[in-house]
């Protein structure tokens, strides 16, 4: 492997977010996405799935995260079979909470925020139904199905039909399921072509879709295209949020082996960016102040 490139063992890891108030957050993140509590007190939660912590509430910011700031679009938690975004979709309907659901081609999704203004995302991929992608000389993508149908990746989803993927017992499973996962962040952004030349560069992601038309640029890994995703779609409307407000703390890229945590270190030294290594974690931020922290993934089950 180019030792300049992340290999595809990088998988993200717990992503922490700031909020008002933890108890009326887990109100969406527990008692209606299904996380599993794993530790809680007045000031942070844990929650997660099979054992495995996904999102860490802080407990301290004083306003909600405003509309269209530049921090945190949403945090996606991938699922991986259609009957367990059922599962979530019919969660979602019974709470009453606000939500919404498109079909992205590659992916279906259901998204819904939590009081305090953090995005979330419920995610299954669906890349079986992707024959290719097409760019425009002026930038504008198109997604081409197996079928030869093109279509915008923003289009409304069934319900109707994912929740008949539930069958006709009205069973519905109260948590997430067991192998969920953090899937990709995606941030508002004010200069998007700075931080792919962060998080490509000099952190080793490889390019996917880089389009100002299209007002999204991302990047991942061989595995994992969409990991890391960037939009400008607020455009003039962008703001910073306030420093009191709710929103991204950190979150967190797990690499394959020590060898590719020093590659990493390296080229952050090279590159001048702010860094700090203690033990085996560091921790560094992007051009936009984002913060994020790497470190070698623990291997599961003998992997």
């Amino acid at each position: 492997m180019d030792e300049g490139l992340l290999s595809q063992a990088t998988r993200l890891g717990p992503v922490h977010l700031k909020v008002t108030d933890i108890p009326a957050a887990l109100t969406v993140w527990r008692d209606t996405l299904g996380l599993a509590p794993a530790g809680e007190d007045a000031v942070l939660a844990q929650l997660g799935a099979g054992g495995r912590t996904l999102i860490v509430l802080h407990a301290g910011a004083e306003v909600a995260l405003p509309q269209k700031s530049r921090d945190l679009f949403h945090v996606a938690i991938h699922v991986t079979t259609r009957r367990d975004l059922a599962h979530a979709a019919a969660r979602l309907k019974a709470s009453g909470l606000r939500y919404s659901a498109q079909d992205h081609l590659v992916s279906e999704s259901l998204y819904v925020s939590d009081p305090s203004g953090n995005g979330i995302e419920i995610c299954f991929d669906t890349p079986e139904r992707l024959l290719r992608r097409e760019v425009s000389p002026d930038g504008r993508v198109s997604l081409i199905a197996v079928d030869g149908s093109a279509h915008s990746g923003l289009e409304p989803l069934d319900m109707s039909g994912l929740l008949r993927d539930l069958g006709n017992s009205g069973h519905v499973e109260p948590r997430m399921a067991r192998d969920a996962f953090i899937g990709h962040i995606h941030l508002r952004a004010r200069a998007p072509e700075a931080l792919m030349e962060f998080y490509l560069g000099v952190l080793g992601f490889r390019p996917h879709i880089q389009s100002r038309t299209f007002g999204m640029f991302d990047c991942g890994t061989e595995l994992r295209a969409h990991m890391i995703a960037f939009n400008i779609w607020a455009r003039g409307e962008l703001r910073e949020p306030p420093p009191d407000a709710a929103g991204l703390d950190h979150f967190t890229i797990e690499l394959g082996s020590a060898q590719e945590l020093a590659a990493v270190q390296r080229r952050l030294e090279a590159a001048k960016a702010p860094a700090r290594r203690e033990g085996g974690v560091i921790s560094t931020a992007d051009p936009e102040g984002n913060r994020l922290r790497l470190l070698v993934r623990v291997r599961e089950g003998g992997e």
